[in-house]
């Protein structure tokens, strides 16, 4: 039985696919969503009609991809405003399922417009949530935060306590992804108020989830996996698969982060089994690229390989150029470990260049500390640092404090190879503050904290290099 009312006459999966939108943009946007889909249902047979069927039937399957184009061929078939809208929502989540951020949001802000026009505060809500999300995936944490803040306040006037936690846990992610992770932690403690006030499981399980990975971010790695135990034990009890496998994800994590390599490829696999039962492609793309994280952690690089191609030929297939990326530049660092740095490059570059082309401001500043470390590895000093400082700019532009800190730290590590002691010093210093700053002082580079002390009683000349820190390719859910 669905936990969101109304959604239980529809058609199988078709409820549980608007379900798993509702926990983004709030329970009480089902209402018009579900109306629109039971008209959807009972219209004439057209063409048009007969393929917006298709598409919500793919949507339900995960078949995001294909669903998108009969989606946009059968939305003009829909002559009511609101309910136009309403499916146009949906087009705008499966736009964000394949790695359409830009276009998700393009969507979102139509039915913006509309449900202003026409008084809808629900589906205004909705779709400021929506809007928000696809500006976070960009991310344009700016206007993700002007989005959602505006969420926030619609829902506080139409006393919509679901779509003021969707809002709160929405901002709640765009300050974690700017390493805010104070302001992070206070807001998805927001959301899980709301949302154990008015017994909003799904939404309960969302808000630990996120929470868990604030604190794996601070390198609170006990107090993280409690949390993602705790959601995933409502998933479970509410038969929420999708939720299921966020939480495995993110205890797998926690295992590769203790080191517990086996433990982590057990929960990794275990959400691959469920992705592949529901026949959710992007997430079975996710897990193979999580697994070949671990194998490339564990020396098995011929079997890192072969999981990073394998997610990637998924992500080629469902046209998610962000996931593309990601695998991409997963695939460099495993040449890197080979020492086929040629390789490695090619693939950093790559990977650069579909970030570039799609916006992925983040993405392009791991992609260049990628490169820059291939450059370190070739002693291109000189070419490292440029690479290093465009991706320490990216950061800074973004208030990304983590990713500043990391650059930081890369660029300390070069100096001190350099035997450059003072400037080793000082950078060094900085990211360590940075990590501090952010919540995360337990999650400094080994290579950082023992820099510092080797250089605190350094004399000014060149000391014993240090390995320097991968940056890695892989983002959190």
């Amino acid at each position: 039985m669905s936990p969101v009312a109304g959604l239980d006459n529809l058609p199988p999966g078709w409820g549980q696919a608007v379900a798993d939108m509702i926990i983004r943009i709030g329970e009480r946007a089902a209402e018009p969503i579900v109306s629109a889909i039971r008209g959807v249902l009972n219209a004439r047979k057209t063409k048009r009609v007969r393929r917006l069927q298709a598409a919500l039937d793919l949507m339900s399957k995960h078949g995001y991809a294909d669903a998108v184009p009969l989606f946009r061929y059968g939305i003009p078939a829909i002559r009511d405003i609101i309910d136009r809208n309403a499916i146009r929502l949906l087009l705008a989540e499966c736009l964000l399922h394949v790695g359409e951020f830009k276009e998700a949001g393009k969507e979102a802000k139509r039915v913006l417009k509309a449900a202003t026009d026409e008084g809808h505060q629900v589906l205004r809500c909705a779709a400021l949530n929506l809007a928000g999300v696809a500006h976070r995936r960009q991310q344009r944490f700016g206007p993700a935060e002007s989005d959602l803040l505006e969420a926030l306040r619609t829902s506080r006037r139409e006393n919509d306590k679901t779509g003021q936690a969707a809002a709160l846990g929405n901002l709640g992610n765009v300050y974690a992804d700017r390493g805010e992770l104070d302001k992070a932690e206070e807001y998805h403690k927001r959301a899980l108020a709301i949302d154990e006030d008015i017994g909003n499981r799904l939404g309960q399980a969302q808000d630990l989830g996120n929470l868990g990975i604030v604190y794996a971010d601070r390198g609170d790695l006990d107090r993280a996996e409690q949390h993602y135990k705790k959601a995933l034990a409502i998933d479970e009890e509410m038969g929420n698969r999708l939720g299921q496998t966020n939480q495995l994800g993110n205890l797998g994590s926690v295992c590769v982060s203790r080191g517990d390599l086996h433990k982590a490829e057990e929960h990794c696999t275990k959400a691959l089994t469920i992705h592949e039962e529901i026949g959710n492609k992007l997430g079975q793309a996710a897990d193979l690229g999580n697994l070949g994280v671990l194998y490339r952690l564990r020396g098995d690089l011929d079997k890192a390989e072969e999981h990073h191609r394998k997610a990637l030929a998924i992500n080629q297939e469902i046209g998610n150029c962000l996931g593309q990326a990601q695998n991409l530049g997963n695939l460099g660092l495993v040449y890197a470990d080979r020492g086929e740095l040629d390789k490695a490059e090619e693939h950093h570059k790559k990977a650069l260049a579909i970030d570039e082309d799609i916006g992925n401001r983040l993405g392009q500043a791991q992609d260049l500390g990628n490169l820059g470390n291939v450059y370190t590895d070739r002693d291109e000093l000189d070419k490292a640092e440029e690479h290093h400082k465009k991706a320490l700019a990216i950061d800074e532009e973004m208030g990304n404090k983590l990713g500043q800190a990391e650059d930081l730290g890369n660029l300390g590590l070069l100096a001190e190879q350099r035997g450059e002691v003072d400037k080793a010093r000082g950078l060094l210093g900085q990211a360590k503050a940075l990590y501090e700053q952010a919540g995360a002082g337990g999650q400094a580079p080994e290579a950082v904290r023992r820099a510092l002390e080797r250089l605190a009683a350094a004399a000014p000349d060149q000391p014993e290099p240090e390995p320097k820190p991968k940056r890695g390719s892989t983002k959190k859910p």
